[in-house]
């Protein structure tokens, strides 16, 4: 979501810069998705589930709650639309199950021009096209509120009525784009006088879009079945800014607040006159509530947060307090938070607000949660370690390939491009794509791996397996299957890899393949190395003897005694005037008493030849 600063600084006041506002948005979850530039405009990457973030007042909203400022809303029109007196009201038939809501007003006597500057600078930072001031109003209220519109002219209806119905095969409409789509009874769509004039919630059509001439308009804010969206856009394959909103879930109720500000925009900006019109609304959506237990946002937070600060949390985020007691609350929850569906979305909502970083930070009081990783991650990354210790480079490729025309082949019903409609059976052709880009590079014996899953389908059901691939003319085949404890293998006449009378691959002259939940059935376990070494003690003894004694008189009296040293070495020996100094190293086992031993030496020596000791 691109959030210009001149359009965000309408809605609230704040001195703080666009990488000040940056760092906001990301403890809110609204990272950058791009670096800042000279535009001050933030684009954000939004990765939660919440439509009301496809909208600059959404965004605004949470913002506004964190950094505990005012938020100030637009003007929305306030004042009812005329009856029609002379002119007939344009009727709305509805013949799709897809439709939650159509709200339609008429405007007449308008005049189409060029936008004032203030609101083409915000467009065209948001990055859209400045059209002409009706046109621009529509996506201005689209962008601010996150609720698509769209507005044909009356003049070009081919029919006086509005009836959303299937398409019907055969049928052709030429969108605004100049793109002309083939219709089916997967797409519904608007039509007038039985015509196609807009494909429902996705684009509207040449021929009743508004032109500079226009002066009379049908507007129309529409609520519909998002996975119908999602499903027909991707198979046109027209992804536009109303798209990437209505393959959201709307609330029903937006539509109203949305086109009371566009009437408002409407009218001050192009004249004319405002009339009602038909509101296809046949289950109106009641306010949904949501209990909130401060025992529970203790529990998960790990703090007692104060039920002031609570509560000016939620009301700052437009939830209404229905019930209160000392236990905890009760709350309507906005239309626009159509994600909202358990109690911790609000704890959620609450800790992002009081800032994450205010969470403490704690030792475990309770068993640490089991290990629950599957083996075969565990002996996959086994693999990886192997092979990167070879000197080869993983990569992970993409599962969506070029179909081949294999039986085995899953293909794509909707794919995105037809270079990329069906899935992977092999990981060799994309790692083969690899390696001639490291050839390329003048890298041509570098080893390259990849594993990943591959798809095929076989008896009317879809299959699945995950392989290891590896891309290389060395040996390395048998280092690693060394490695894993397998010491003998084989190849058959088919290329195949047996382990016994075990199929576990395939090979050929650039690469090889393992199935890898097969190959971890045979590998062994790494062998604990277990050392007999244990770290010696060790002591230094200065011994004074006199000058008639040798070396070995000494030893022959130290060897006489019961003791537990490993060995004895004489580290230097000085020649003094009255007597001869050795300087004795004594290694003794880890659990030896030495302090005793090194007791009963000195002792010895001084009573049988009178060597005295410095130590």
């Amino acid at each position: 979501m691109k959030i210009p600063l001149i359009w965000l600084k309408d809605y609230l006041e704040t001195p703080k810069s666009a990488s000040e506002l940056a760092a906001s948005f990301t403890q809110l979850g609204l990272m950058l998705d791009k670096p800042l530039d000279k535009s001050n405009v933030l684009d954000l990457e939004h990765r939660m589930d919440r439509a009301d973030w496809l909208s600059i007042l959404g965004c605004a909203r949470d913002l506004s709650a964190f950094e505990n400022i005012p938020l100030v809303y637009p003007k929305s029109s306030g004042k009812a639309p005329k009856k029609p007196s002379r002119e007939p009201i344009i009727p709305i038939t509805v013949r799709s199950p897809y439709v939650r809501r159509f709200t339609t007003r008429t405007f007449r006597g308008l005049k189409v021009d060029k936008s004032p500057a203030w609101l083409r600078k915000r467009l065209v930072a948001y990055g859209l096209e400045s059209k002409n001031n009706l046109v621009d109003i529509t996506n201005f209220v689209m962008v601010e509120y996150g609720q698509p519109m769209h507005a044909q002219d009356l003049a070009k209806l081919p029919g006086r009525d509005i009836t959303i119905r299937p398409g019907k095969a055969g049928e052709k409409l030429t969108t605004i784009l100049g793109t002309e789509i083939k219709l089916d009874s997967d797409t519904f769509i608007l039509t007038s006088g039985g015509q196609p004039t807009v494909i429902g919630g996705i684009v509207g059509g040449k021929n009743t879009s508004v032109t500079d001439s226009t002066t009379d308009i049908i507007l129309d804010a529409g609520n519909y079945d998002q996975k119908v969206i999602r499903k027909t856009s991707r198979r046109l394959k027209i992804i536009n800014e109303s798209v990437a909103r209505y393959d959201k879930f709307l609330d029903p109720r937006a539509t109203e607040i949305a086109i009371n500000r566009a009437t408002e925009l409407i009218l001050n900006l192009c004249g004319g006159t405002v009339y009602e019109n038909d509101d296809y609304y046949p289950a109106p959506v009641a306010p949904q509530t949501q209990s909130l237990r401060y025992s529970r946002l203790a529990l998960l937070s790990g703090m007692e947060i104060d039920k002031k600060t609570v509560k000016r949390i939620l009301t700052s985020l437009e939830y209404a307090i229905v019930e209160e007691d000392e236990h905890g609350l009760t709350l309507e929850i906005p239309y626009f938070r159509t994600d909202i569906e358990v109690e911790d979305d609000l704890i959620s909502d609450i800790l992002r607000i009081h800032n994450y970083v205010n969470v403490p930070t704690r030792p475990l009081t309770t068993a640490v949660p089991p290990d629950i990783t599957p083996p075969i991650y565990r002996f996959e990354d086994r693999l990886r370690d192997l092979l990167v210790a070879q000197g080869a480079h993983e990569h992970i490729t993409s599962s969506l390939v070029t179909a081949n025309g294999q039986g085995n082949e899953v293909v794509l019903a909707n794919a995105l491009s037809t270079d990329q409609n069906a899935l992977r059976t092999s990981l060799e052709p994309s790692l083969a794509h690899v390696l001639s880009t490291y050839k390329k590079h003048k890298q041509s014996k570098i080893p390259v791996f990849e594993i990943g899953k591959v798809f095929s389908k076989a008896g009317g059901k879809y299959l699945e397996g995950r392989l290891l691939t590896v891309m290389d003319t060395s040996d390395s085949l048998t280092t690693l299957l060394f490695s894993l404890g397998i010491a003998k293998y084989s190849i058959n006449p088919q290329h195949e890899i047996l382990v016994g009378k075990r199929v576990v691959g395939t090979i050929d002259s650039t690469s090889y393949t393992l199935v890898t939940n097969l190959l971890m059935t045979l590998a062994s376990n790494y062998s604990n190395i277990i050392s007999e070494f244990s770290h010696p003690q060790s002591r230094d003894i200065s011994l004074l003897a006199p000058t008639n004694l040798t070396y070995a008189d000494i030893m022959s009296v130290i060897n006489d005694l019961t003791l537990s040293i490993q060995s004895i070495e004489c580290k230097s020996y000085t020649k003094l005037k009255n007597a001869n100094n050795y300087l004795l190293t004594l290694i003794w086992p880890k659990e030896s008493d030495i302090t005793t031993e090194q007791t009963l030496i000195l002792k010895t020596l001084k009573n049988k030849l009178n060597v005295t000791s410095k130590s």
